[in-house]
């Protein structure tokens, strides 16, 4: 099978755990306006990519990691061409002269197919094809295509969460204006000779092979008949055939309604929002249950949560330890025991979600339940369990089972967002709080007044959409410097901003530079609105802050933030209250150094 279709309709995420979870071998090639990838599966495994056009090789990477020496890269190079219909993979060659260890040389295709992933996951433009035939082997292979698999075989799950990492990595520091190079310039050719150049490019693919594990040359792979380039890959077609298969028992209308439902929770797809700012977030699904586990991928991937499933002990540990390295927030799912017998019977499940709690302290722990079993449900929360569903029962409600389990699924889906949101608010807290802590620390190191009020303007940029600097004036307010007002940019600094706000009558200005106390919430305060979003325009919620900043007893500066047109988020007052304090201080400092040093020059 075969389908085609447009990066802005099916994200390379979606494609990526679509492979994994339905354990498909076959190629996922892109192509957009920078050139060519291809990322090779093996029953649900990664084994093998090319970079953009081939332009990163496994030999330069090997190089840059300091696996092989260049020479030695070289020599192997030689050896190849000079074998003749005797030439090894690179790789294999590099093995067989003693250059290279297999660990090593796992590592670095490991790192070729994480840096493929990590281009990829930019790209919003472009067109795929996922070839999803399956491999086959001829007679002649040496390494049959089993012992590739055990041996090289790279979970994408786990190569996913990495390249999601790092490209997040990246993406912060390009916003923050660090200047990044790319990965062709990180990993150039280290090999110009055009001979080597020449033999380099005879291994336009590398995978396996290039590990000497499998005689890729001798594989046979049935090409399909494409469809149309314009032709569109249809998730819910995804979805109806897993429902067919899974709801057999069900009539064909029972069985659309459901997957209606998913086609309703997958309508985001065409409207991505960008994935959430800050740590990564995961729920991970202990479950032989092929129905529940697809549905929860469904409802969960389009908000930018990552879902991986399975039904192994061994696996679910190192899912958890990978969550855990490259700071993903993982929330663990236990299914509702199933059988007498096995891993997912009661006994083992209780086992196994106390040895985990015990090992990864601090990882919540939902646990699904047989809705009449409620002794089974208390020991869940006396195990420390986060909460307890019950779970829709087709044995016992079988009238209902298709709208209790879209019920439950909607609620699951709620509570998973909801505690998601409460970790993304106290890790924004947290970061806010550790930023306007460095803020305070740097003011005591500021000696001018104008340096000290726009440190403050900055603290109060990173909170809000929009902050204006006022300086104070018998009858008015001036505005000095803005962040977000009458900028392309939220983040743009407007050196000058024309802006008055007149203190001849009550408001909520007047009273901040009378009491020189600071004010968060809503206003509908009059002159606000007169004075102030006629001119740069309203926000989407009139919730505002004034910081003011008091020297010898009188206000000098109040800084104005609002949210613009971004969604209200937590403030840390208390902090911003000292922050304004300490500029205080530092600006009171700086006037008695000008006055002592005039007095000196005297």
């Amino acid at each position: 099978m075969a389908f085609t279709g447009d990066l802005e309709h099916l994200h390379i995420v979606d494609i990526i755990q679509l492979l994994h979870t339905t354990r498909k071998s076959g190629i996922f090639s892109v192509k957009g306006s920078r050139g060519e990838s291809r990322i090779i599966f093996s029953n649900g495994y990664i084994v093998g990519a090319s970079h953009l056009d081939n332009k990163i090789r496994i030999g330069t990477v090997l190089v840059k990691m300091n696996a092989v020496a260049l020479e030695d890269l070289e020599k192997a190079l030689e050896i190849q061409k000079n074998a003749g219909s005797d030439r090894k993979p690179l790789v294999a060659t590099l093995i067989e002269i003693g250059r290279l260890s297999p660990e090593v040389a796992s590592k670095a295709l490991r790192k070729l197919i994480e840096i493929t992933i990590v281009e990829l996951l930019g790209w919003t433009k472009g067109t795929f094809t996922l070839e999803t035939d399956d491999v086959t082997v001829t007679p002649e292979c040496h390494y049959p295509l089993g012992t590739m698999e055990q041996a090289t075989t790279l979970d994408a799950q786990m190569v996913l969460m990495d390249a999601l990492r790092i490209f997040d990595e990246r993406e912060r520091d390009r916003q923050s204006g660090k200047s990044l190079p790319t990965y062709e310039e990180l990993f150039s050719d280290v090999v110009t000779s055009d001979k080597n150049m020449e033999e380099v490019k005879k291994a336009s693919v590398l995978t396996a092979d290039d590990l000497g594990l499998a005689d890729l040359e001798h594989l046979e792979r049935k090409l399909p008949q494409f469809s149309p380039v314009d032709e569109i890959f249809d998730p819910v077609e995804i979805h109806r055939q897993k429902i067919k298969e899974t709801l057999a028992g069900f009539s064909p209308e029972k069985q659309e309604s459901f997957v209606a439902f998913l086609e309703k929770s997958a309508i985001s797809l065409y409207e991505r929002p960008a994935r959430p700012s800050g740590r990564a977030q995961a729920v991970i699904f202990f479950s032989e249950d092929e129905l529940i586990k697809h549905s929860i991928m469904t409802i969960c991937k389009n908000e930018g949560i990552l879902v991986f499933t399975t039904d192994g002990e061994e696996e679910l540990d190192r899912i958890l330890a990978q969550c855990i390295s490259i700071r993903t927030s993982p929330v663990l799912v236990f299914d509702k025991p199933e059988t007498t017998e096995g891993m997912l019977s009661e006994g083992k499940i209780v086992r196994l979600r106390r040895q985990i709690m015990g090992k990864y302290h601090g990882i919540p722990v939902i646990q699904m339940a047989p809705p009449e079993d409620y002794v089974f449900s208390l020991q869940a929360y006396y195990d420390g369990g986060r909460a307890v569903f019950p779970k829709p029962s087709k044995e016992l409600r079988e009238e209902t089972f298709i709208e209790d389990a879209i019920k439950f699924l909607e609620i699951f889906k709620m509570y998973i967002m909801e505690y998601f949101y409460e970790q993304r608010s106290a890790g924004a807290e947290d970061e806010q709080l550790s930023k306007i802590k460095d803020r305070i620390i740097a003011i005591r190191d500021i000696y001018e007044p104008p340096d000290v009020s726009f440190a403050v303007l900055q603290s109060v940029a990173e909170i809000f959409e929009r902050a204006i600097t006022f300086v104070v004036r018998p009858n008015e307010l001036i505005g000095e410097r803005a962040f977000g007002v009458n900028a392309k940019t939220d983040k743009e600094f407007v050196s000058r901003v024309r802006l008055k706000i007149p203190l001849t009558r009550s408001s909520v200005f007047y009273d901040a530079v009378e009491q020189g106390q600071l004010f968060y919430g809503e206003s509908g305060d009059e002159v606000l609105r007169e004075s102030l979003f006629e001119i740069i325009g309203e926000p989407l919620k009139p919730t505002i802050i004034l910081l003011p900043i008091k020297s010898r007893g009188k206000v000098i500066t109040v800084t104005y933030g609002d949210f613009g047109q971004k969604k209200v988020s937590p403030v840390q007052k208390d902090m911003l209250s000292i922050l304004a304090h300490q500029a205080g201080m530092a600006v009171e400092n700086a006037i008695y150094r000008k006055l002592l040093n005039k007095a000196l020059r005297k």
